[in-house]
C-alpha cells in the first residue's frame, strides 16, 4: 500500500521555491536637498548642492549605509519661502531620511516649523540667524549663529583702518539674517567708540535701484559703507559706489563671500573687507584631498558653501550609519554630539547649534585672502 503525504510535499515544494526566490531590493536611503538654484542666492545654493553631491557620491561608492544606496531628491526653493514650503510637502510625502538645506536663513524660518511637525530632520547649510537658535526642534546647522564675522569686521573697520564713521546698506529680503546681523555689528562698532548713519535698507528684486541706493549711502559723508546683503546685490552695489567714490572702503557679511561676488563685482570689489568660515590656504590633507576632488569634480574651487555643504553632509551620514534601533535621527546626533568637519570639529548644543571659527578676509587681485 502506497502512503501519500500531501501536506508534506507541498511544504518541501514550498521551500525549494522560497530558497529561489530572489532576495527583497535594499531600500535606498532617501535624502532631500533644498537649496536655492534660481533665485537671488543661487550661487551659494549650486556651491551647496555641490559639497552634498560630492559627499553622497563618496559615500556610495563605498557601499552607502550599511549597503543601501543613498539617494538624493532635489528641490528649488528660488529663494522663496511659499516655494520652499511646497518643496518640503514633496519630500514629506515620499518619507525622506532627512533633509540638507536651505542655504538662508529666510528659508530655514519657513521650513523648520513644517519638518518639525513632520518629525523630518532639517541638516542647514549655512543659515547663520540667532533668532533660529535656541529651539527644541528638528533644525539642526553645522554653523555657528553668533556673527563673529560682525566682530571681526566692526574691529577691522575702526582698529586697523581708522575708520568712525560707516554707512549700513542693508537688504531686507533675508531680514531673519540681515537685522541681527546688523543688530550685533552696531552693538561691537558703537562699543568700540565708532558712529553709524542710518541704515539705508532695500527689498531684493530685478529692478533695485543699485544707483540711488549707492548715492544715498554716499550722501551720508561716511568713510566706509558695510553691504549687507547677498553677493549679487553687494555686487551691484559695489560697482554703484565704486563709480562714483573710487576709494571707499567697503566691508559686507560672510553671506556674500562667494565666487559670485568676486565674478560680478570684478575690480569694484578690490580690498572688499569680509570673512569666511573655511580657510583656503589650510595645506592639512583632509581638505586638500576634498578641495582636489571638488576641482575634479565640478571644474570650479571651493567655497564657504561648498565646505558647509560637505560637512553637514558627512555629519548626516554619520548619523544615519550610526542610528541604533528605534532610535530618531536627532537623538543619533545628540548622543555623539561631537563629529570632525574639513577643518574643525562641529559640536552640537542641545538645541542642534554649533560654535565655528570665522576667517577675516579681503579682496585682492580676485581673491579672497587674510589681509594680515
Amino acid at each position: 500500500m502506497r502512503i501519500k503525504y500531501p501536506l508534506a510535499s507541498l511544504f518541501i515544494a514550498a521551500t525549494l521555491v522560497a530558497c529561489n526566490e530572489p532576495p527583497p531590493p535594499v531600500q535606498p536611503v532617501r535624502l532631500g536637498v533644498i537649496v536655492d538654484s534660481s533665485g537671488a542666492s543661487a550661487s551659494l545654493g549650486i556651491s551647496g548642492r555641490n559639497g552634498v553631491q560630492l559627499a553622497i557620491e563618496q559615500h556610495n561608492q563605498k557601499g552607502g549605509i550599511k549597503g543601501r544606496p543613498i539617494e538624493i531628491h532635489q528641490y528649488d526653493d528660488g529663494f522663496d519661502p511659499q516655494q520652499a514650503k511646497q518643496a518640503a510637502r514633496k519630500l514629506i510625502d515620499i518619507k525622506v531620511d532627512a533633509v540638507l538645506g536651505p542655504m538662508t536663513s529666510v528659508i530655514a524660518e519657513a521650513l523648520a516649523p513644517t519638518f518639525t511637525e513632520a518629525n523630518i530632520l532639517l541638516m542647514g547649510i549655512t543659515p547663520l540667524s540667532p533668532l533660529l537658535a535656541g529651539r527644541d526642534d528638528m533644525f539642526f546647522r553645522t554653523l555657528g549663529h553668533q556673527n563673529p564675522d560682525a566682530r571681526d569686521i566692526a574691529s577691522h573697520l575702526h582698529k586697523r583702518l581708522g575708520i568712525n564713521r560707516v554707512s549700513l546698506l542693508v537688504e531686507q529680503s533675508n531680514a531673519t539674517f540681515t537685522t541681527p546681523w546688523v543688530a550685533d555689528f552696531t552693538r561691537y562698532y558703537t562699543g568700540l567708540g565708532g558712529e553709524i548713519a542710518d541704515p539705508v535698507v532695500f527689498q531684493r528684486s530685478a529692478e533695485a535701484p543699485y544707483a540711488d541706493l549707492a548715492q544715498t549711502a554716499l550722501k551720508q559723508e561716511t568713510q566706509a559703507v558695510v553691504l549687507v546683503s547677498s553677493a549679487l546685490d553687494t555686487a551691484m552695489l559695489a560697482s554703484h559706489l565704486r563709480q562714483k567714490k573710487p576709494d571707499m572702503v567697503l566691508a559686507t557679511p560672510a553671506w556674500a563671500a562667494a565666487d559670485t561676488l568676486l565674478e560680478m563685482g570684478g575690480q569694484a570689489v578690490e580690498g572688499l573687507i569680509t570673512a569666511q568660515v573655511f580657510d583656503i590656504e589650510d595645506k592639512n590633507p583632509l581638505f586638500q584631498s576634498f578641495r582636489d576632488q571638488y576641482q575634479a569634480r565640478f571644474g570650479q574651487d571651493v567655497d564657504t558653501a561648498a565646505v558647509t555643504g560637505y560637512n553637514a553632509t558627512q555629519v548626516l551620514l554619520h548619523a544615519l550609519a550610526s542610528r541604533q534601533p528605534d532610535e530618531h535621527l536627532k537623538q543619533t546626533l545628540l548622543r555623539i554630539r561631537r563629529f570632525e568637519g574639513l577643518q574643525q570639529p562641529i559640536v552640537f548644543d542641545d538645541f542642534g547649534d554649533n560654535y565655528n571659527l570665522i576667517y577675516l578676509r579681503v579682496v585682492r587681485h580676485g581673491r579672497f585672502i587674510s589681509p594680515e
